[in-house]
């Protein structure tokens, strides 16, 4: 269903509409009105939390140009966030190279207002895939978006659901970037392992992490390694946190496989960008 959500999305398109380098947000009501509710989705996944409507957060590339396809980042946020973290994100990635989409998670958190989780059970699952090909369609209506180059990245909890939904999905994405994640070692996510195996991967993690810890890495690489994942993994000198060189990084790596051109990775100086 979600993959007819996505072809459905792209033969919808319409006149794209320039915006030049700004934060689009259902929250905070700037620019245009985007938010959007999943039809159908009414169900509380967890006793705990309350499902909420979707909403959405959009990046415009600096110059903007509405000839050229864009390459799309939908960014998925870490654990008792919001889609606000694009705010951050885009800036310290790239400001003319893409262009950005991040949907909310579908559950409240426990931890106050404004805060939103994703949830673990396959029906969190089943929203989310609803939720971030819901944001596709809305992204290509304001952008003039190459559906070639569509890549999935999270941070926390929000890098392992790019990664479910991308390894289940490995058709309609160009890769995921996971962040400081666990990989989803549940729900059968390598059930399309044919399709999987296609799906180039960028996975950072910080060396003192206690999310993603390096005994969490050495487990998972037997598996990784008998699926014949295309996986790359690069260490960094951090804990559970989201660095400037992290995003400095995923932006060589997007590029090398926009432009399908080899890539040096960068050697600027880490600093904190964000902590979780």
């Amino acid at each position: 269903m979600a993959s007819r959500l996505l072809l459905s999305s792209f033969i919808r398109q319409r006149d794209y509409r320039a915006m030049r380098n700004r934060i689009v947000s259902s929250i905070d009501g700037a620019g245009f009105d985007l938010v959007h509710q999943v039809s159908g989705t009414s169900c509380a996944i967890q006793s705990d939390y309350v499902l909420t409507e979707h909403q959405l957060a959009l990046f415009g590339p600096e110059r903007y140009e509405p000839r050229y396809e864009y390459p799309l980042l939908v960014w998925l946020h870490s654990c008792h966030s919001s889609e606000g973290e694009l705010e951050g994100v885009m800036p310290a990635l790239s400001l003319q190279n893409y262009v950005g989409c991040a949907p909310r998670g579908p559950i409240s958190s426990d931890r106050g207002s404004g805060r939103f989780v994703w949830g673990k059970s396959p029906t969190a699952t089943g929203v989310a895939e609803e939720i971030v090909f819901e944001s596709l369609g809305v992204a290509a209506e304001q952008f003039s978006i190459n559906r070639r180059r569509i890549f999935l990245a999270g941070f926390g909890s929000g890098g392992t659901m790019a990664l479910r939904i991308g390894l289940r999905y490995a058709h309609l994405f160009a890769g995921v970037v996971a962040v400081g994640c666990k990989f989803p070692n549940e729900q059968c996510a390598l059930s399309n392992l044919p399709q999987a195996r296609t799906l180039p991967i960028l996975w950072l993690y910080g060396e003192h992490s206690t999310q993603c810890s390096v005994s969490h890495i050495c487990e998972s690489l037997p598996v990784l390694h008998a699926a014949g994942l295309a996986l790359d993994i690069r260490q960094y000198p951090c804990g559970d946190e989201l660095l400037s060189n992290m995003l400095s990084d995923t932006n060589l790596w997007l590029m090398q496989h926009v432009t399908n051109q080899p890539m040096a990775r960068s050697d600027e100086q880490a600093a904190t960008f964000s902590r979780n």
